[in-house]
């Protein structure tokens, strides 16, 4: 096991209210996480990562944020993680941030007692997380990342088989 302080430099969002009228359109959104996390396979791994701490969902997860979105403001909801590419592989921290049970209890021992459900830059490079050998850390953050990304497609053809159906099907209704 080993601090993600370690081998990751954390800061939390800014406060993006704050942002002129004309950077109000260059706000990462929800919409900018779910695209890149979804597509986190086809993302540079040299890029950050993006930690979502939703407050009204109760719900945490990150995924490495796209070439298009690394110049958005970031809002107070997500932290940045810029990891040491030679002891950590990004896609595999996404996986133990987003899948393991090791991360999920030591979120919920922190968040205890909280009335804000968000975990501070501070407390997220306290978190102890287990490195195994690079090698595996790749094939694990490969197969992680591959399977959201065949997912997002699967269920963007059938989204898409659907909408194909229901727009046939309603063009029969007017005859």
């Amino acid at each position: 096991m080993i601090t993600l302080g370690d081998v990751a430099d954390i800061v939390s969002g800014y406060n993006v209210a704050r942002l002129s009228e004309a950077d109000q359109d260059r706000k990462y959104s929800n919409a900018d996480f779910e695209h890149d996390f979804y597509q986190m396979k086809l993302a540079s791994p040299s890029n950050p990562i993006i930690y979502r701490q939703s407050m009204a969902e109760h719900n945490m997860s990150a995924t490495i944020i796209a070439d298009e979105n690394q110049d958005k403001f970031i809002s107070q909801v997500f932290s940045i993680m810029k990891v040491n590419t030679e002891k950590l592989n990004p896609w595999y921290l996404c996986y133990l941030l987003n899948e393991s049970d090791i991360i999920a209890r030591q979120c919920n021992v922190l968040l205890q007692g909280s009335v804000i459900a968000r975990l501070s830059a501070h407390q997220l490079k306290q978190m102890q997380i287990p490195l195994p050998p690079v090698e595996e850390q790749e094939r694990i953050g490969k197969l992680y990342a591959t399977a959201l990304y065949q997912y997002y497609l699967e269920t963007t053809v059938s989204s898409k088989k659907l909408q194909g159906i229901l727009s046939l099907l309603h063009g029969t209704e007017s005859k």
